[in-house]
Formats: C-alpha cells, structure tokens, sequence
C-alpha cells in the first residue's frame, strides 16, 4: 500500500465539483443514482412521518428537504477523494490494513464536507492542514455530514464506522445507505429482473440490516425506484447514452451484431466479434450490407470518422453492460474499417471513449487489416504505433507470415506494441501454419482465428492455440440485448 501512496498525491480541494470528480468515474456514476433513488425514498419518508419521532428528526424530515436529499445522495461517498483511485472501489481481496483505509471514507466524507461548508481565506487554511470539523446548527449541512458518516451503519449495529444502531442512526443516513445498497444489488444481481431480486433482499434483510419502518417506505416507493431504475438502466445493465448516434431505434440506418467466439472445440463462449452492418438500401427494406461493399462510399462522403466513432461507442457500450453484469466475457473484438488508420490521430477521441465508458481498455479490441500495415506510410505507421502506446488493443487481421513476414516479422511487430494476431484463414489446416502459430504464441502473441466454418477448422484451431474463434460453428450472430441475455443464461 505505502508503494502506491507513493505515487498518489492528495488534492486539496476548494469546491464541491472539484472534490467529486476527484471520484473514480464509476464511483461518480453510482452517486447519481443514488442520489435519485434518495430523493424518492426521502420524500416517500416524508408523507409516511418516517423519522420524525424525535425533535431532530421532526425538523428534519421535511418535504422542503427533498433538493437537500437529493445532494445527500450525490455527495455521501465524498470521503474517498481523500484516497487513491484503487482503494475507492471495494475489493474482497484488500488486506486488513486496506479495509480500514477504505472505511476511513465516512468519517473522511463528513470533515471533507464540513470543510468545504466554510467559506473565506481562514476555511482555506485550514484546509491545506489536518481537516477540523467546526460545529453547526444548521440543518442542511447537519444532514449532509450525517449522511457522508452514518450511511454503512446497520439498524442491528454491524455496520461501520461507529458501529450505531437503531434511532441513533440519522434517518437521512438510513435512508442514503438503502439508497446505495438498493442500486449496488440492482446494478450487481445476475438476473432477468435484478432491480425485483434487490427489492426482495432488502426486504429480506428487515431487523437486521434496515430499520422495519424504512422498509415499509421502501415498498410505498417501489415504483418511483423501479421508474429510477429504468431510467439509468442504461448506466448498469444496457447502453449509457453518451452521444447522440448511440440510440436503439428502428429506424436507425447501422448498428452491430455480435457472433460468440469460442475458446475450444466444445464452444465455451469467451469473447464476441462485433461486426458492423448498414441499413437502408433503396429497393431492399429490411436487407443490410457490411461494411466492406459500403467502404468507398462512406469515404467518398467523408463519413469514415462519424460512423467509425458510432460503431466504436456502441461497442464500448456493449462492453460496459458486460462489465456491469460481471459476465465472464473477455472481450468484444470490433471489425472496424479500414480507412479508420488513415485518417489524422483519434487519439483525443479515444481517450474521451475511455473517459465515458470507464471499461478496462484490453475489453475492446480493434481489427486492423495486416495488409495496411504492411504497406502503411511512415506517417500511418506512427499513428498505429502510437494507438498501441496508448493502450488501445489492435488485432492484426489477415496476417500471412508468407506474405507479411519480410516486413513485419514477430519482431517488429513486438517493438510496434502488437499482442493480438489472426492469421489469414486460407492457411488453415496446414503444418507449417500450425508451426507458424506455435512461434508466435512462444513469442507472446495472443492468437484468434476467424473462418470457423468446419469442425476440422474449429478443432485445429483449438489445437494451434487460438485464444478464441470465431464462424458459423462458433454461433450465429446476436443483437447486444440477446449476447446479455444469452450470458446471463449460461452462467446461472
């Protein structure tokens, strides 16, 4: 842990904003859902006098306070911007001493928020030192600060960091902690309904865990959660909206499918090859085209950088669903146009991609045709090399050692950051290629093959190594909604 606080430096912060994008972006996207689900449980709360059997609680449990809920909500988890990235996000494997600096966030949260109550040049001193909390009143930042402390605590006691129970709770931190605990089930739960599966282990957890009388708002306001469910479904188990093009229509002109690629011989699906698809050909509704016979079109027209940027969305976007469904798929490889490596750095594009779409970048693998490589311009070259710089995972497509070996041997192509190979599949069933693949795979290459037509084909390539396959024996293609559903299934 000291190696990695070694490279870390804490921030000191100045304003709200500047200490919640402090916040890893999944942590960020979490908060915003349970500051809507806050909403609607406090204001639910409210018309049900939950809470306001105290004098405290009676002043305080207000529906004028439902705005204030909802920040509760945002900012509850403000704490772990006081720590670095990889211990915001709890793990089962952090050591004893990494549990406690990861708890240490409530307690963090509430000074870091009563700091950032104060204003003026004496506040800001006093920032840059040990945090102070300064006493207060006011009811506002009472709740917030309760909210940012209080919220992991159990009705029965088992909770942290003061390990309160019952009454002695903050009804506005019961209410964030079943905010947060409502969207990390529905965001988790491997399910055809996870959002009813949460509800029931909520309820399930009565007396225990939650005070029975906020279960019984948590009923009442069921479907105003289900409703806040759908409407960010898309930041847990189905697309974030992150530009415009990324939208399910009917009427929308391209899109992706996705054929499963196997890792054996038995077909154990691993990864999807994601191919594209155009719609709209005058005379033929309902046909589609791939995108090699629509290629000199789109660049003709000068289309190649908006629909590669739809297509490598849409694809991050499937990415992001299996991450949230914790689906054991390693990747999705995206055949993405050829012309894309010909036109001026998307780096920036990328980065943004990433910044949106907070997947691990080696989810994503992109499809770049040996034959470009090989006869790429100076110019071209350092921008592939630059991409795999970056990060960005490139499959060299087509790659015939015959052919490509004189200019692109294993070693060049390792100094060029490549890792992922597929070679062409009219080599397929011949000893030399079987050869070939056993040296790179010695050389550190990871190998996919494509053309699974055949089971002699699907077979020796799982002989040969290939990481996984994709053809018509691999399976046929899906839409993005039925590779999730067809995941979930297997994995039951």
């Amino acid at each position: 842990m000291a190696e990695k606080e070694q490279i870390w430096k804490r921030t000191e912060y100045e304003t709200w904003d500047e200490a919640f994008h402090g916040l890893a972006p999944v942590i960020r996207q979490q908060s915003v859902r349970v500051a809507s689900y806050t909403q609607a449980l406090f204001v639910q709360a409210c018309a049900g006098n939950f809470g306001a059997d105290t004098r405290e609680g009676a002043e305080r449990m207000q529906g004028q306070y439902a705005d204030l809920a909802y920040k509760c909500g945002m900012y509850h988890q403000l704490g772990k911007a006081l720590v670095p990235p990889e211990y915001q996000v709890w793990t089962d494997d952090f050591t004893e001493e990494e549990q406690a600096v990861y708890k240490k966030y409530t307690t963090d949260g509430r000074l870091l928020v009563a700091s950032l109550q104060e204003r003026g040049n004496r506040a800001k001193e006093r920032r840059k030192g040990e945090l102070i909390e300064q006493p207060t009143k006011n009811i506002p930042w009472l709740m917030i600060r309760e909210s940012c402390e209080q919220h992991m605590e159990h009705w029965d006691g088992s909770g942290y960091p003061a390990q309160r129970n019952t009454t002695n709770i903050s009804p506005i931190a019961q209410i964030v902690g079943m905010a947060k605990e409502l969207d990390r089930l529905a965001s988790e739960t491997k399910s055809e309904d996870p959002f009813a599966e949460a509800i029931q282990t909520l309820m399930d957890q009565s007396g225990s865990i939650w005070n029975p009388a906020l279960i019984e708002v948590l009923k009442a306001a069921r479907p105003k959660c289900r409703a806040i469910y759908n409407k960010y479904i898309h930041y847990t188990l189905t697309i974030p909206k992150t530009i415009p093009l990324v939208e399910r229509r009917k009427e929308r002109p391209m899109g992706l499918q996705y054929r499963p690629m196997v890792s054996d011989a038995e077909g154990t699906v691993a990864a999807y090859e994601a191919i594209p698809w155009f719609g709209g050909i005058l005379g033929r509704p309902g046909e589609t085209e791939g995108a090699a016979e629509l290629e000199a079109m789109l660049i003709r027209r000068k289309m190649v950088e908006d629909v590669s940027r739809y297509f490598l969305y849409e694809a991050a976007d499937t990415v992001l669903r299996i991450e949230n469904c914790k689906l054991k798929i390693q990747s999705v490889v995206l055949q993405m146009l050829p012309a894309f490596y010909h036109l001026n750095t998307q780096l920036q594009m990328f980065n943004q991609l990433f910044k949106d779409q907070p997947i691990p970048r080696d989810k994503l693998l992109l499809t770049i045709p040996a034959d470009l490589v090989a006869n790429a311009n100076k110019h071209t070259t350092e921008l592939i090399e630059r991409y795999l710089r970056n990060g960005i995972r490139l499959v060299l497509d087509g790659y015939d050692p015959a052919v490509h070996g004189e200019k692109l041997p294993a070693e060049t192509l390792k100094a060029m950051g490549f890792v992922y190979l597929r070679l062409d599949p009219k080599l397929y069933l011949k000893q030399e290629t079987a050869n070939a693949m056993n040296r790179l795979r010695q050389d550190g290459f990871i190998l996919l093959g494509g053309g699974a037509d055949t089971h002699d084909i699907l077979g020796w390539l799982a002989a040969c190594g290939a990481a996984y396959m994709s053809g018509t024996l691999s399976g046929v293609v899906v839409s993005d909604d039925e590779l999730i559903r067809d995941s979930l299934l297997r994995e039951r």
